[in-house]
């Protein structure tokens, strides 16, 4: 998915406001949610998950790109907080 402001309205609703307002001055393309790069997964999978408190939690998104040239696989973690009773992404890390 390319990143555009209009997508990032569009999924507003499952990232908490701060980080929403860091994605508004964000460079216009790539995908900042998963790769920050314009190499967009074919596949993902959530993977382990950590709780860090009652209102925080980490977690692995297994990223895969697959065809007839490569197969590859990367890992990024998201961060997620409960906010107004309901679980937002707070942040990625690549």
């Amino acid at each position: 998915m390319r990143f555009t402001k209009e997508n990032l309205k569009l999924r507003a609703e499952f990232l908490t406001p701060e980080f929403t307002a860091s994605l508004q001055n964000e460079q216009m393309n790539g995908d900042v949610f998963t790769t920050g790069s314009d190499d967009f997964a074919k596949a993902f999978r959530v993977g382990e998950c950590a709780a860090v408190s009652l209102e925080e939690t980490i977690f692995q998104v297994i990223l895969f790109w697959r065809d007839d040239v490569r197969s590859e696989q990367k890992v990024i973690m998201v961060g997620m907080i409960k906010y107004n009773g309901k679980w937002l992404i707070n942040r990625v890390l690549y």
